[in-house]
């Protein structure tokens, strides 16, 4: 099996990468990353490629340089706040499109999208595959359903399993620091107060450890179509944080509704689970002990 990442040095791809290159099965390992941004995560077994994915004969020419067997698509527009409109999401639409004629062409077995929660209809609250209305109210969200349309569209012409990963709210180390859990932690670890609206809607998060096996159980199974990686499991965004104050051992620095709540925000937000799970699938890590290491980390990421 020849497996390719791209996003490869982003938060979901650098966990992929450790658990494929700890699988025997997997003969090569590709790891795609854009040549701007931070350093790549060590490994032993994992080839570099180092490129624009977006520009002009890209992905063709990688995939006609790697062939292989396997691609996990995690590169997209990332930018805290700013992909939810992003024009880049069309372009990203596009290179996604190249990747996968490129990746058929060359006669590729298994491609799976990474996508995200953001291709549902957010008024449902709980969401489950082929049951949820898929209505994106997002760019971002409509251009990742405009991808999983034509994945499976054409993948199925040509004879190649796919499915599209659909994500709900990872976290842990490499998240990006903007997002509400890496905010909290930076915030306590600094001694600082950590300002959160009331806190009362309810949230899936899984833990990026789980959230990547779920990504790697996935392309291992014979599944297709949509496929949530979430837990199932709601919690409070006021308890994610009063949890992480805990933690820290200055639960006085959270401060629950000092700002307003956005308008508009959705009550809930939660994946339906049984479908990973049907592959064997099951999370290692509860609430508890996920935002232990992920408090840890970014404590010792600040030093």
């Amino acid at each position: 099996m020849r497996v390719m990442v791209t996003g490869a040095r982003g938060f979901i791809g650098r966990h992929l990468l450790a658990r494929l290159e700890a699988d025997t099965a997997v003969t090569e390992i590709h790891g795609v990353h854009s040549p701007a941004g931070g350093a790549l995560p060590p490994t032993t077994r994992t080839t570099w490629h180092s490129l624009d994915l977006t520009a002009p004969g890209a992905a063709e020419t990688l995939i006609a340089a790697a062939r292989p067997t396997h691609l996990i698509h995690a590169a997209w527009i990332t930018a805290h706040n700013d992909y939810w409109e992003s024009p880049a999401n069309l372009r990203w639409l596009a290179t996604s499109c190249d990747l996968l004629q490129a990746f058929l062409a060359a006669g590729g077995t298994r491609f799976v999208q990474i996508g995200t929660a953001a291709e549902y209809d957010w008024s449902h609250g709980y969401m489950t595959e082929g049951v949820t209305p898929e209505r994106p109210s997002t760019l971002y969200g409509v251009a990742k359903k405009s991808f999983h349309d034509v994945l499976q569209t054409a993948a199925a012409k040509a004879g190649c399993s796919a499915a599209t990963g659909r994500v709900f709210f990872g976290y842990g180390p490499f998240e990006n620091a903007g997002r509400i859990i890496p905010y909290a932690c930076r915030q306590l670890a600094a001694g600082q107060p950590a300002a959160f609206s009331s806190g009362a809607a309810w949230r899936d998060f899984l833990y990026i450890d789980d959230l990547a096996d779920a990504a790697i159980a996935l392309l291992r199974s014979s599944l297709e179509g949509v496929v949530n990686l979430s837990s199932g499991d709601p919690v409070r965004l006021a308890e994610i944080v009063t949890r992480l104050g805990e933690i820290s051992g200055r639960p006085e620095l959270i401060q629950l509704g000092a700002r307003p709540d956005r308008a508009g925000d959705p009550p809930m937000l939660v994946g339906d689970s049984t479908r990973i799970r049907s592959t064997g699938w099951r999370p290692t890590h509860d609430l508890a002990s996920g935002l232990a290491s992920t408090y840890r980390w970014w404590a010792s990421a600040r030093n």
